[in-house]
């Protein structure tokens, strides 16, 4: 009787789907709705007097900021260097996994551990790593013979966005790697086998069957690190003194996440905080629609 309760269509709807819909409108799209119209008010917890609905002119005054501006090149700069180390160490990962081999199943779980690990601790890890004093990296590059003092490598300006890049790259490659591991797995063996009968090499293989088929595979892994890269906050605040409590933000290293954290937790702007979160995410939306339109979709047809 119970069974006969819970397989009808409109109790299923009423006692399952309903709460959970409730439960996601509460926690995701009321905030959502809620910081858009914060974005629309002068609504500052340092002024002692009512916020006002002021429109777009959160908007305009940060589309009109050169900090902005700075920090959203240097937002890209760091998508710039990690997307494409983090592919082709996702795709040399996943070619090596779809191999058969003894201990395959305990590879691909150290595979994993750098993900599974939160982004603070791999920051102090790799500070610790490139510490200009007692880092291990020093340590290594000094006995093979590649160097012959120790240097600081993350007081550079000039080098500090690439190391945060190899760091994010550490961080983050173990879920394309998953991503175009499923994607090799879907491949049909008898298209392989077809090519190796017409006289097709590895390289003609690996570029006519196994990347066009990996279209997809490679649009979704992109998205989700473009989104990842493109939003970075732990690894820059840990490993390149991005901030501390009371403390100046390395302006070398400043980023979209980090400016919206000093406007909103610092100088306490809530409504231009706000409006910045807003344009995170329309910047967002807009690359992710370029790569499903472009990549996704191309998989898709061919």
């Amino acid at each position: 009787m119970l069974r006969t309760f819970f397989t009808r269509k409109p109790v299923f709807i009423g006692v399952i789907l309903i709460p959970i819909m409730l439960l996601v409108a509460l926690l995701i799209y009321y905030p959502a709705v809620n910081t858009f119209g914060t974005s629309l008010t002068s609504r500052n917890l340092r002024i002692n007097r009512p916020s006002t609905f002021i429109q777009f002119d959160n908007y305009s005054k940060l589309l009109g900021d050169a900090q902005f501006w700075e920090v959203t090149v240097r937002s890209f700069a760091v998508v710039g260097l990690t997307l494409p180390l983090e592919m082709l160490l996702a795709f040399g990962v996943a070619l090596l996994l779809n191999e058969r081999f003894a201990g395959r199943a305990l590879v691909r779980t150290l595979v994993l551990v750098p993900w599974m690990v939160p982004p603070v601790v791999n920051g102090f890890l790799w500070g610790w790593l490139l510490n200009g004093e007692y880092g291990a990296f020093n340590g290594l590059l000094y006995q093979f013979g590649l160097i012959h003092e120790y240097r600081s490598w993350l007081q550079n300006p000039d080098t500090q966005i690439f190391w945060v890049a190899v760091v994010q790259t550490w961080t983050r490659f173990a879920f394309p790697s998953i991503v175009l591991l499923a994607g090799l797995q879907g491949i049909p063996d008898d298209l392989y086998e077809a090519a190796k009968v017409d006289g097709a090499n590895g390289w003609q293989r690996l570029s006519r069957i196994t990347f066009p088929m990996l279209l997809p595979s490679f649009a979704i892994a992109l998205i989700v690190e473009f989104i990842a890269a493109f939003q970075i906050f732990d690894v820059i605040w840990t490993l390149t003194a991005g901030g501390s409590a009371g403390g100046a933000i390395n302006p070398f290293t400043k980023t979209l996440m980090l400016y919206n954290y000093e406007l909103v937790f610092r100088d306490l702007r809530i409504g231009l905080g706000a409006a910045l979160s807003y344009l995170i995410l329309i910047m967002s939306l807009v690359v992710g629609f370029i790569f499903v339109r472009r990549l996704y979709n191309q998989g898709i047809r061919d």
